[in-house]
């Protein structure tokens, strides 16, 4: 990737590890083509306006651009398969963005076509490969999602839900929208129908209570002032269908947790808005419903909220090649559910696949907040939103603590270091004395934390201030 193309990737929150393919004009056939090569390999993006050489052109008409450009790649596109077209501004310039994750269900077509992936070239597949992409997937693991539904009958489908997904829904495909075959038929075509029988991820989906059939549909959520008040300031269990669940757990946090006053520049109305940005809330919930691990009866979704931060906890870790690192710098959408994602996709709850965490993160920084954290293990994952004077008390109880060492190395950290330039800017030569009087303690201390936490060994780590560092360095300036 060149220079321009390094500068287009970062601009758009794109990491630059991802597979990118650019085209300066807006060709449908050329582009479905790439899109279902992305599909039946690792995912990646395709950006529109972009001349070869970097520069950029920009699309005419982008917003209607799109729109038709989307309409024709989910016509074209078998099976079905949840990818996403955005409009993105760039220097006085739009450029059209189409994200397209890996495919779970290989191999794909465009307009009965499989194309794939070859280095940074598409082409059509021959028959040895799509040979070998249909053995792949016939030794697979059927998903959670895909599996029937025990009991479920169309009767104990939501009505509301059902119309919601299949009437109103504004990205719905054409063919979805023909009732006259049947609601079974119509859920076929979106996967969540197999057989004449509902799947898994229609009914956590559209199921009046799901929670019959699957426990850990339910969610749970409780606010508190603190972890030792005896009282809980609110608690709840939420059941139903995945949409109306989804709101009440927005509403839940929303209504919990402090507002913040602001003035308007045009007039003196006072505007009393929740301390965290509403988009960042509410990104964070959906994402929680979409990535989870449904197939224990022991996992599900928990929130807390509390004075100082707000927990959104998922059973499952991340899926495989997905990383701190990679959250914080966005990166090619690894689906756990897909078909459920689809569904929610489809509903306007999921815009940006692969670049939530990115917007999660610009969102709390203009609000004025420390940056979201993310914490994987293999029970599950953690989004945690902090309070920003909550962290400065944070700040307050961890600088009495600290070594004069550690503050020390606080004080110099002003990027991500390498052991060697750490120890260049304390100008220390004992390495021994470095890791065990410095390095080791500021980790223990959760005021440093590594580049890349799941290889602590790796010859390219590399070191930075956490959250509580940070704010640590801002209170020993003030």
């Amino acid at each position: 990737m060149n220079k321009h193309f390094s500068i287009i990737a970062k601009q758009l929150a794109l990491g630059e590890a991802n597979a990118f393919e650019f085209k300066a004009l807006l060709n449908d056939e050329t582009i479905g083509a790439v899109v279902c090569g992305l599909l039946n390999g690792q995912g990646g993006f395709v950006v529109i306006g972009v001349e070869d050489d970097g520069s950029v052109r920009g699309v005419e008409n982008p917003q209607i651009a799109a729109s038709s450009l989307e309409k024709h790649l989910k016509q074209s596109i078998k099976p079905t398969v949840l990818f996403s077209v955005d409009v993105q501004a760039f220097d006085g310039n739009f450029l059209i963005v189409v994200e397209v994750p890996s495919g779970k269900d290989i191999p794909y077509a465009y307009q009965d076509t499989i194309f794939i992936r070859k280095a940074a070239t598409t082409r059509k597949a021959d028959v040895e490969t799509i040979r070998d992409m249909i053995l792949r997937k016939q030794v697979a693991p059927e998903r959670w999602e895909r599996l029937f539904s025990p009991e479920l009958t169309p009767s104990e489908l939501s009505v509301a839900a059902c119309r919601r997904l299949l009437k109103e829904s504004p990205r719905l495909p054409g063919d979805v929208n023909e009732e006259s075959d049947g609601l079974i038929h119509q859920l076929s075509l979106l996967s969540l129908a197999k057989y004449g029988r509902l799947t898994n991820a229609a009914d956590v989906l559209l199921a009046q209570n799901p929670q019959k059939r699957h426990p850990q549909a339910r969610v749970r959520a409780v606010a508190y002032h603190s972890k030792t008040d005896q009282n809980y300031q609110d608690l709840k269990h939420f059941e139903g269908p995945m949409l109306e669940v989804i709101e009440q757990v927005i509403g839940f946090i929303l209504r919990n947790t402090p507002t913040k006053a602001r003035f308007s520049n045009q007039s003196n109305q006072r505007d009393e808005r929740s301390l965290y940005p509403e988009m960042a809330i509410r990104e964070g919930v959906v994402n929680a419903f979409a990535h989870r691990d449904y197939a224990s009866a022991l996992g599900g979704i928990k929130v807390e909220v509390s004075a100082d931060q707000v927990q959104i906890w998922n059973s499952g870790g991340f899926p495989e090649g997905v990383t701190v690192n990679k959250l914080a710098k966005g990166h090619i959408s690894v689906l756990r559910n897909p078909d459920i994602a689809h569904a929610l996709y489809l509903q306007g709850y999921m815009e940006k696949l692969g670049r939530g965490s990115v917007l999660i993160t610009q969102a709390c920084r203009e609000a004025g907040l420390p940056d979201p954290v993310w914490q994987s293990k293999a029970s599950g994952v953690t989004l945690t939103f902090k309070n920003m004077e909550a962290t400065t008390e944070d700040a307050m109880e961890a600088t009495a603590e600290v070594t004069t060492e550690v503050a020390r190395l606080i004080e110099v950290m002003d990027a991500e270091l390498s052991r060697d330039e750490l120890q260049q800017k304390l100008g220390l030569r004992n390495n021994e004395h470095f890791r065990k009087h410095y390095l080791k303690p500021a980790l223990i201390a959760g005021v440093v934390e590594m580049l890349y936490p799941d290889k602590p060994n790796s010859p390219k780590q590399k070191y930075l201030l956490s959250r509580l560092g940070r704010a640590i360095k801002l209170k020993s300036r003030s």
